[in-house]
């Protein structure tokens, strides 16, 4: 019962995030932290359509919600485009350093949108994580539980 209440906040917060786009949400429901080390995206410039890389971090995510309303506000952002362009882009990918030191990635593609945790860490009572990746157009939610 207690995951079926938390997909239907975790959806309820899909929703939410809908009015940013290009936000990047991490709900952590666990009582650990996850060090996100590197991510990378695309910015698609609206007038000409030209697209362009840009990668950040690290930063940590620990319990509760970690939220980025626009590209521009990610941590140690760095991209080829112009800043103007920095809300327009898109998070395509990251790469998590879990507790244990389990290094492991994530995408909104099969079968990178999800990771089940092979161990059972301390920070998390001895018992397992998942972490699930969802996205409403630029708009990424990833939950940790």
């Amino acid at each position: 019962m207690k995951k079926i209440s938390l997909l239907i906040a975790f959806l309820f917060c899909m929703g939410i995030s809908k009015s940013f786009a290009g936000s990047f949400t991490i709900l952590n429901i666990t009582p650990c932290s996850f060090q996100f080390y590197s991510g990378i995206g695309t910015i698609t410039d609206p007038a000409t359509g030209a697209l362009y890389g840009f990668n950040f971090g690290p930063f940590t995510a620990n319990q509760g919600t970690t939220s980025f309303a626009s590209p521009n506000l990610y941590p140690g952002i760095q991209s080829n485009a112009q800043d103007i362009l920095l809300p327009y882009g898109c998070v395509e990918g990251i790469k998590v350093i879990a507790p244990g030191g389990i290094a492991f990635h994530m995408t909104a593609s099969t079968p990178y949108n999800q990771f089940n945790s092979p161990n059972a860490p301390a920070c998390n009572n001895g018992n397992t994580y998942s972490m699930f990746w969802n996205a409403n157009g630029c708009d990424v939610v990833i939950l940790i539980m």
